[in-house]
């Protein structure tokens, strides 16, 4: 039996906190309340009961799961308590068992050696927010979120803020791969001057939806533009490294005026690729699906076969050069 801790990580001896991980659901007549968890703190949980009282919650000794992720707790989760009366009059809890995940946005972790980071779980799709510009919009790292997205069976949008610093037909045709080819929801907002900001909201309505991109894109802006109220704080971007300041240090859900949850993350600079093998990736890039099969080997890697089909539609523009140069990328850092 594994023995790990709160996030996840395999916990050595010496360290004070273990928590040992059973696979299942807990005991009949062991949990209290069920409720899912909004946010994290540092090492407690902000747990919202069925009936909307919220428990600060740690993780209990033992806890039955109902994943095999390698994060054991995230936001989104689906967990049961037990509650803990320790003379604060806070209301606190026990977590004793997280369900199963019905979807998720998860990377590497940081470091070599590093597993599975689960960010959220258990929402409906993912809004990829980039800016037009201040920090620019990368296509890299868009390409990356597509495929976590996919792998964590999350419906993705895209979103480009700050369109009112760009012209918007220039990035609608740079990204039109994307909502022609690919038919993803390429939508264009300015929080500062109020543009397209109730169509997305009218886009997410109903939904339960995470925000994710990097630091300094407006993601919390556009939070509380959507709610009408300043949920989150909000930081400029550093002039010194132009990329944003790290304002959100961790997920949280909010309520949407007329039903749905928004999901607020911390600003990734990369995406790591998690639990992916380097020959599967073409299957990702959607916009290869018809020529592949045309390859004359079925294991074509489409790098350096002969006869690839693929190759040949990147020569003949019928593929977008820069998405098949975002697959080389991606392909030669899974290899790593």
């Amino acid at each position: 039996m594994d023995v790990r801790s709160s996030t996840g990580r395999v916990q050595s001896k010496k360290e004070e906190t273990r928590t040992l991980i059973k696979a299942g659901q807990a005991p009949e007549g062991m949990i209290d309340a069920s409720g899912h968890v909004m946010a994290v703190g540092g090492r407690t949980w902000f747990v919202q009961s069925e009936s909307g009282e919220v428990f600060e919650c740690l993780s209990a000794g033992t806890v039955f799961a109902m994943h095999e992720d390698t994060s054991l707790l995230a936001v989104g989760d689906h967990v049961g308590i037990v509650f803990v009366d320790d003379g604060t009059g806070i209301k606190k809890g026990s977590i004793v068992e997280v369900g199963k995940r019905t979807s998720q946005l998860s990377r590497k972790g940081i470091g070599k050696h590093a597993g599975e980071q689960v960010i959220i779980s258990n929402v409906d799709s993912i809004l990829i927010v980039m800016s037009a510009a201040d920090p620019f919009y990368n296509k890299r790292l868009l390409d990356r979120y597509l495929i976590a997205a996919e792998l964590g069976k999350l419906e993705p949008l895209i979103c480009i803020n700050k369109i009112e610093l760009m012209d918007q037909e220039l990035i609608a045709e740079d990204l039109a791969v994307y909502s022609d080819t690919l038919k993803i929801p390429v939508m264009f907002t300015s929080v500062a001057e109020g543009i397209g900001i109730n169509e997305l909201s009218e886009a997410l309505r109903g939904h339960s939806t995470v925000l994710s991109g990097p630091s300094g894109v407006g993601k919390s802006s556009l939070i509380n533009a959507i709610t009408g109220e300043e949920l989150q704080r909000t930081g400029e971007v550093s002039e010194r490294t132009w990329k944003g300041k790290h304002v959100t240090s961790s997920a949280r859900l909010f309520a949407m005026p007329g039903g749905g949850f928004l999901a607020d993350t911390p600003g990734l600079r990369e995406l790591g690729i998690w639990d992916m093998h380097p020959d599967d990736t073409a299957f990702y890039f959607h916009d290869f699906d018809a020529w592949y099969p045309k390859c004359k080997f079925t294991s074509c890697t489409h790098r350096h076969e002969p006869d690839c089909a693929v190759k040949q539609a990147v020569e003949e523009e019928l593929i977008e050069p820069e998405r098949y140069v975002s697959y080389l990328q991606i392909v030669e850092s899974l290899e790593e």
